[in-house]
């Protein structure tokens, strides 16, 4: 399945969902019906930027040539493919992100990280 379809279909569960809680809270507040929409949209966003950072070149620095992969902020050298590592990031809506990645290691400063981007 193609990720505009996970999309939309996220979108249309998410839509569904405010549907059913608006029903059910005939005289919310326009502050409740923003915070319902939200916090359903923020579901969605969640899963787009999930799936687009996945994208990135980054995912996988082994499968980068030196001269392509991030440099160390430190000394500037290319940085090492330091193993595959899954970590979780929290977004501005507190949905939480899962992104598996390559880590970077700068052999010159003995630093692993997360490269940016």
């Amino acid at each position: 399945m193609k990720k505009e379809e996970r999309w939309r279909g996220a979108f249309e569960a998410a839509s569904e969902r405010v549907s059913e809680w608006r029903a059910k809270h005939p005289r919310a507040s326009f502050t409740d019906i923003e915070n319902t929409v939200d916090k359903q949209l923020a579901k969605v966003r969640a899963a787009m930027i999930q799936d687009l950072a996945l994208e990135s070149q980054l995912r996988d620095l082994k499968q980068l040539e030196a001269a392509e992969r991030p440099k160390c902020p430190g000394c500037g050298k290319a940085l090492a493919a330091n193993g595959q590592q899954t970590r979780q990031l929290i977004t501005t809506h507190e949905q939480v992100i899962e992104l598996a990645r390559s880590k970077g290691y700068c052999r010159h400063c003995r630093v692993s990280f997360f490269p940016p981007g």
